[in-house]
């Protein structure tokens, strides 16, 4: 199959997915890869003569719709032909369709496009003119990156001039840009586009991607080519291309751990705290259930992000959509010595399953520290945060009693230094009694009174059987059944001798109910002594 009508059809095509569904970004990037596999066939002419496409000085064949786009958009920039090199650079093959998807300028004699392939030296597409005598201009783009990363051509393009030269400005109009300034910048893109669709790759990231970076030797270059990474960075994270996201990330991270100049390391230094917020860091979070063999590679950015990294990776789990999601985000978060604080800063949030689901976490990770932030949600006006909050007080208490029969303190020193640790399991007892006499919610009672139970200390077991008995008297407050069967449970948790002696003691209440569960409870506790370990 002859080459050259193949690169012009999917030319075609490219010119219209670009005019009439620019946001068909997957469709864009396999008609550039198909057109940068027929431009090694050969070169290839396209022109119009007529109202017909040519190719190579051919008709093309039946008219379609995408030929007639693109015949349209060469008259309307006054092009009569545009000739692609064998290969043709993909970062050209997209800038000249993008020149023309855009808007024509009018009477300009297509010297606007002239311009726009000129400042950005694209060299391996060349453009004939119909309005003017002109050779062929030649230009090289470097690569690109995405087809949307490129700013709109338009604004590449000279401003219309009256007949003396004057600038259209003096009619009222927008004033000439300044093309030469942004030059630079969008060559880069370009550049970081055709890296990423060549598929040049080496180890998830383009090869030559970090090439100018590598070779900077001053903090201004290094500065201006890791702001150019950052552009691909932020570009990438639109698309959701999480593997883009996370490889480039990467490769400034292991760079800058191996630098040696401290000039240039601050440059690294100011490009991470400027790109470490929480859309671009869930690019990352996001791939650590789907690449388990990069796994160290992902969790050493969002270590070197430090907090924000680790408020990326709570949200992550927060939101994990299966068990399996959740169990690597929380173990990746134990891994995070800032993790735990980060956990303790959610506990603050606006949106009640945030801190439901911080709370959540700090339970199950045991964070003795945690327990004055989650003792003021007691007092939340979200009866779902404080059963959360009392839940994961419970669990605390658990481990602090476990602790402190082993003699030892605290270990998770994120937050606070260990110790102190029976003076604050009394204020939690303090604060869960109080907040159980004012909650009217059944669901968040259980919870209190399960934490009583955990922290285990005289106190919370005489408040567990203040509940438990019954009282006497015809004025008597007796509490619901179920918290008081709830209770009696918990003072099996309470695991202490005076706990026992109180179960003894409600195996003659009044209530048969309450005696049933007191002689489960002690049953239960025989039961699990006799089994060996």
């Amino acid at each position: 199959m002859d080459h050259a009508p193949t690169f012009a059809r999917h030319f075609a095509r490219l010119v219209s997915q670009l005019l009439n569904d620019s946001d068909a970004y997957d469709l864009q990037l396999a008609s550039l890869h198909l057109l940068v596999d027929a431009s090694r066939a050969g070169a290839v002419t396209i022109g119009v003569h007529g109202a017909r496409l040519h190719v190579n000085g051919a008709p093309l064949g039946d008219a379609t719709p995408e030929a007639d786009d693109l015949v349209a958009q060469l008259a309307g920039h006054s092009v009569s032909a545009v000739t692609f090199d064998q290969p043709s650079s993909p970062a050209d093959v997209l800038l000249m369709a993008r020149i023309l998807a855009t808007a024509p300028t009018a009477g300009d004699g297509g010297h606007s496009v002239v311009a726009r392939l000129d400042a950005l030296e694209a060299r391996s597409v060349h453009v004939t003119l119909t309005s003017v005598d002109a050779a062929p201009v030649i230009a090289t783009a470097a690569p690109a990156f995405g087809a949307d990363v490129i700013p709109d051509i338009a604004v590449f393009a000279p401003a219309a001039r009256g007949r003396n030269g004057e600038s259209a400005a003096s009619n009222g109009h927008a004033p000439e840009p300044d093309v030469g300034a942004t030059i630079a910048t969008t060559a880069r893109l370009n550049e970081m586009f055709g890296i990423f669709t060549s598929m040049q790759t080496e180890n998830g990231s383009g090869t030559a991607l970090f090439r100018h970076l590598d070779a900077v030797t001053t903090p201004t270059d290094a500065a201006r080519e890791l702001d150019a990474l950052l552009k691909v960075v932020a570009e990438a994270s639109a698309r959701a291309r999480h593997d883009v996201v996370a490889d480039v990330l990467h490769g400034i991270v292991v760079r800058e751990s191996a630098l040696g100049d401290d000039a240039i390391r601050r440059q690294y230094g100011v490009a991470l705290r400027r790109i470490a917020v929480a859309p671009i860091l869930r690019s990352v979070t996001a791939l650590l259930p789907r690449r388990r063999d990069q796994h160290d590679e992902y969790m050493a950015v969002i270590a070197r992000c430090e907090d924000a990294g680790a408020e990326a990776l709570a949200e992550s789990l927060i939101a994990a959509p299966t068990i399996g999601d959740r169990r690597v985000y929380y173990d990746a978060l134990i891994r995070l010595r800032t993790g735990v604080r980060t956990l303790v800063h959610m506990l603050g949030d606006s949106r009640w399953y945030v801190v439901r689901n911080a709370a959540e976490l700090l339970g199950e990770l045991k964070v003795v520290e945690a327990e004055v932030e989650l003792m003021r949600l007691l007092d939340h006006d979200d009866d779902r945060i404080r059963a959360a909050a009392a839940n994961a007080l419970a669990r605390i208490g658990s481990a602090r009693r476990g602790r402190v029969s082993r003699g030892t303190t605290p270990v998770t020193a994120e937050i606070g230094k260990a110790g102190h640790v029976a003076a604050s399991g009394q204020r939690s007892v303090h604060s869960i009694i109080k907040a159980l006499e004012k909650e009217a919610d059944s669901r968040v009672q259980v919870a209190l009174v399960a934490a009583l139970g955990q922290l285990g200390t005289a106190q919370s077991v005489d408040k567990l059987v203040e509940l438990a008995r019954t009282e006497r008297g015809l004025l008597a407050r007796q509490r619901p059944m179920p918290l008081r069967v709830a209770a009696v449970h918990a003072i099996g948790q309470a695991r202490s001798p005076n706990a026992q002696q109180a179960l003894q003691a409600l195996l003659r209440d009044k209530s048969p109910a309450i005696r049933g569960a007191a002689s489960w409870v002690i049953l239960g506790k025989r039961d699990a002594t006799a089994t060996p370990a």
